[in-house]
């Protein structure tokens, strides 16, 4: 019983181990109102993912990886961006939105973000 115990207990991590990997080209579509936070600057999206990566409490985040929420722009539900250039080996994305509710084109978007919310992939380019 207990090596059957020690064979289930790790069988989740190893099915959930199958990483997304996005590339440019992608395009995707958002299936939820306000799916996806996207950045005005590099600036601003490399601070944010800093911030995750090495902050350890809600004060050290909210100290160097605030971000003026006039310079986020939320995707509503049916609009679509292209995923132009990647940056930081993958950990940032620029964007090229496709929408008739803001004149500026080009955003960034965190990996992260893009795995942990309710979008689908349209386009593949190889």
């Amino acid at each position: 019983m207990r090596y059957l115990l020690l064979f289930i207990l790790p069988l989740p991590l190893l099915i959930q181990s199958d990483d997304l990997k996005f590339k440019e080209g992608d395009e995707f579509l958002a299936n939820k109102f306000e799916t996806i936070a996207l950045f005005f600057y590099k600036s601003d999206a490399t601070r944010v993912e800093i911030a995750r990566d090495f902050s350890f409490s809600v004060h050290d985040f909210m100290t160097y990886g605030a971000v003026d929420q006039r310079d986020i722009y939320k995707i509503k539900r049916g609009e679509t961006f292209i995923l132009k250039d990647s940056l930081r080996d993958g950990d940032i994305f620029e964007v090229n939105l496709k929408s008739s509710r803001t004149s500026r084109e080009k955003f960034f978007v965190l990996s992260e973000d893009l795995k942990n919310s309710s979008i689908t992939l349209i386009t593949e380019e190889s």
